[in-house]
């Protein structure tokens, strides 16, 4: 069993309306992993929320009939239902103070139905002061549930992750649903579950968590100016705002630049590929290879300004790009993006690719998002000289 789990103590509350998910799984990275002191209080089996009570939202309340209890050097519940997520774990009901939300961009996932939740301490502010990488009070928490289809194509419940910050750092960890849906455990290792209840479905391995996961400043995926703009449902930056999660949103009123085809395509590299791996950030997984494909909020006065546009276009891939699988693995044959050209464009050939290590994503997928090549084509194909782009390299 994963090495972090709470000790029975209270779980911490919400300062979010009543309800309207990179990715979890294992604990948290040595550099994070909490240490003897850094466990939640403890509290008496009936300790509560200190979130605020929403009218007609349901109060959490410590079960006592789950393990909620913890090894010596663990943080997280054994049982999902001791996190805090739902008021209600039989009718599904959010606990007080707990928020569902839908990003502006989403992380494609082999087309699994995903909800997203989130808690932040009562009283607690977001600093965000950083637009391109917000900063999170200790306590905060999201969950990510995520419906697989089995092999008769019916939705059932497959996995929640969680994220929780702590005092010394971020801890996460996968739940699986039972097969009648009435539970939810902690995965039995730090191995992931590559096939869920035979539904293709896999569980991400603890070091797949954190590959992703290190490449963000405070570790979060999936909310940031942009992803909580135009298009989000239930947490949006403006919400935040009026909620006084935020102090001050003026410096996050941003969009992306270009016509729809552009946006959209900068968009989804962003929200599938940037936030993560493919930026500058030290310890992001694709930062060696100088493709950086993360949405800089300094970089949205023009699409020609951005990351995407600059580090890509014309540019060969790095001497570590791997070519196996590819239909020509010639590398001179290949650009980053090739203007005009995505048959020689690396960046198409890989959202194409599966089962081979350039797959992208690397992790997490099994099928080509065939709808979000069509973007990134799209976007390719109209890269001409007369809209501001450079004649293709040779």
């Amino acid at each position: 069993m994963l090495h972090h789990v709470v000790r029975r103590g209270r779980v911490v509350g919400a300062l979010l309306l009543a309800s309207g998910c990179s990715s979890g799984g294992g604990e948290g990275p040595p550099d994070v992993q909490p240490g003897p002191d850094a466990s939640i209080p403890d509290a008496g089996p009936d300790a509560q929320p200190d979130g605020p009570v929403e009218p007609g939202c349901v109060e959490f309340a410590m079960p006592t009939d789950a393990d909620c209890a913890a090894p010596i050097d663990g943080v997280l519940p054994v049982d999902l239902r001791c996190t805090g997520l739902y008021g209600d774990f039989d009718k599904r009901e959010l606990a007080c103070g707990v928020l569902e939300y839908k990003p502006a961009m989403e992380l494609w996932s082999d087309g699994a139905e995903k909800r997203r939740f989130v808690s932040i301490p009562k009283g607690q502010r977001v600093d965000v002061s950083n637009p391109d990488s917000f900063v999170y009070p200790e306590g905060t928490q999201f969950w990510k549930e995520f419906r697989v289809h089995g092999a008769g194509g019916a939705s059932r419940l497959g996995e929640t992750r969680l994220l929780r910050k702590t005092a010394a750092g971020w801890v996460y960890t996968s739940y699986v649903w039972s097969e009648d849906e009435r539970q939810a455990i902690q995965m039995q290792n730090d191995f992931g579950v590559p096939d869920l209840h035979g539904t293709g479905h896999a569980v991400p391995t603890r070091d797949q968590c954190k590959e992703c996961h290190v490449g963000r400043v405070d570790f979060v995926l999936g909310w940031d100016a942009l992803m909580l703009g135009p298009g989000a449902e239930g947490v949006t930056r403006e919400s935040l705002v009026a909620l006084g999660v935020i102090e001050d949103g003026s410096a996050l009123a941003l969009s992306i630049p270009g016509d729809d085809v552009e946006r959209q395509a900068l968009g989804y590299l962003h929200a599938n590929c940037g936030v993560s791996c493919h930026n500058d950030h030290p310890e992001a997984a694709a930062q060696e290879t100088g493709l950086y494909l993360r949405l800089e909020a300094s970089e949205l006065g023009s699409v020609a300004a951005t990351d995407a546009v600059r580090t890509g276009i014309n540019k060969r891939p790095a001497e570590n790009a791997k070519y196996e699988g590819l239909t020509n693995p010639d590398p001179a044959n290949w650009y980053a993006i090739r203007p005009g050209d995505p048959a020689r464009s690396l960046l198409v050939a890989r959202q194409e690719l599966r089962d081979f290590e350039g797959q992208m994503p690397r992790i997490g997928t099994r099928k080509v998002d065939n709808a979000g090549v069509q973007l990134v084509t799209s976007w390719i194909l109209g890269m001409k000289e007369g809209t501001g782009y450079p004649p293709p390299g040779p």
